[in-house]
């Protein structure tokens, strides 16, 4: 409800005694005898009663004179020219002589006076409309407001000391210390290239070997330079499809496809490929792409049982049933380290054909487009829609005569 002074709620009801509109509030009103009684009944009424006071706001109409005044009294302090574009903000959508709704100006007066000029510059400034209608400035501060909301807090936060979660910990024991697979399944962002290093650090320190793998040649290469401070240069070898960087070093970081390929020569050709100790598989849900997904599956399999795996992802969907998978085909047991929550919560947004920037879902529903983005959608559907029939049912002159 619109929060007014007691001087403004006399105005108003001033304004419907005038205007003939005490039936508005229904029969529950008894008569007044004079006018200061059925002012005072109107303020007590829109005091206790909510629904009274919004059937208020949508009865009263004012004439530019009343607006004026109301204006002039709420901000004494505020140039002739601002009172001036406000009532042009009032207008600018109605009629020659019609009348303007009280809501509307009562709103403004709750916003503040000043607040509303500030707010219209700022609109204004970002995308000129020297026609603003009062709708039009409502909706586009509610849209200001919730991207202000959406955008709160993003940027870098305060450096704190590094503390591992127990589900990172349990993830390292597991493959490091209980000589077991692990399939973590975790959202971006949550820590899993650290159990990796992790791993990947005790399996080196005692003298053993390690591949680390993943689907694209630029994540490799990343990953490459990213262990390559950490471990040592010496200590860690790149190998893709167009690439070799110290091919012999106890760390290799390849694309699973090279690593699927060594484990066809070592089929082939005895001694060429050694088993190695642990084999990381980033992005394992690639293991269900329709195209791709083959060579993480005979990678998996062709595996021998003696190297450990650890399969991180963050977007495989039957995470449980893949590890039942591993178990089965190798023969040894792997544990699925689940970690549903996100350490970051996702913030949903949409690029307007505009240019704007607004939340792609309505505040507190469960999925409901905004309206601009439903729209855009349903247009796009409709388009989809006839150049379907379009294509079903070509021209007459392009029909097969």
């Amino acid at each position: 409800m619109l929060k007014l002074t007691e001087v403004q709620l006399r105005r108003l009801a001033e304004t419907l005694d005038t205007l003939h509109l005490r039936g508005v509030l229904g029969g529950h009103i008894p008569a007044a005898r004079n006018r200061t009684a059925l002012i005072g009944q109107v303020v007590e009424q829109a005091r206790q009663h909510t629904a009274a006071a919004h059937r208020l706001y949508e009865a009263a109409r004012l004439t530019p004179e009343q607006v004026r005044e109301w204006l002039a009294e709420a901000a004494p302090e505020l140039p002739p020219e601002a009172h001036t574009r406000l009532l042009q903000l009032l207008t600018a959508s109605l009629e020659p002589g019609e009348l303007i709704p009280a809501q509307q100006v009562v709103s403004l007066l709750t916003i503040g006076l000043p607040t509303v000029l500030e707010e219209l510059r700022e609109i204004e400034h970002r995308r000129p409309r020297p026609g603003l209608t009062y709708h039009e400035f409502q909706v586009a501060r509610h849209r200001r407001a919730a991207l202000q909301k959406l955008l709160e807090g993003i940027g870098t936060p305060e450096p704190q000391p590094f503390v591992p979660d127990p589900f990172q910990l349990a993830a390292v024991a597991f493959v490091t210390e209980e000589d077991k697979d692990v399939l973590v399944a975790a959202p971006t962002g949550s820590g899993k290239t650290w159990i990796a290093e992790q791993a990947i650090r005790c399996f080196l320190e005692r003298g053993g070997t390690a591949w680390y793998t993943s689907p694209l040649k630029a994540l490799s290469n990343d990953k490459f330079r990213e262990f390559g401070r950490k471990f040592g240069p010496d200590a860690v070898g790149l190998i893709t499809g167009d690439r070799r960087v110290n091919p012999d070093a106890p760390l290799k970081i390849a694309t699973t496809e090279i690593y699927r390929n060594g484990l066809y020569d070592a089929m082939t050709r005895d001694g060429v490929f050694g088993a190695p100790d642990l084999v990381v598989f980033d992005e394992v849900h690639y293991l269900g792409d329709r195209h791709r997904g083959v060579v993480w599956e005979e990678s998996i399999i062709y595996t021998p049982a003696s190297t450990r795996l650890l399969m991180l992802s963050a977007t495989v969907g039957n995470a449980r049933e893949l590890a039942e998978w591993v178990t089965w085909t190798r023969g040894v047991e792997c544990r699925l380290v689940a970690h549903p929550q996100r350490p970051v919560a996702l913030r949903t947004a949409f690029i307007h054909p505009d240019g704007r920037l607004q939340p792609l879902f309505e505040e507190g529903s469960a999925g409901r487009l905004q309206a601009d983005v439903e729209a855009l959608y349903i247009k796009a559907k409709q388009q989809e829609a006839a150049a379907q029939a379009r294509r079903r049912r070509p021209p007459f002159h392009r029909r097969r005569r």
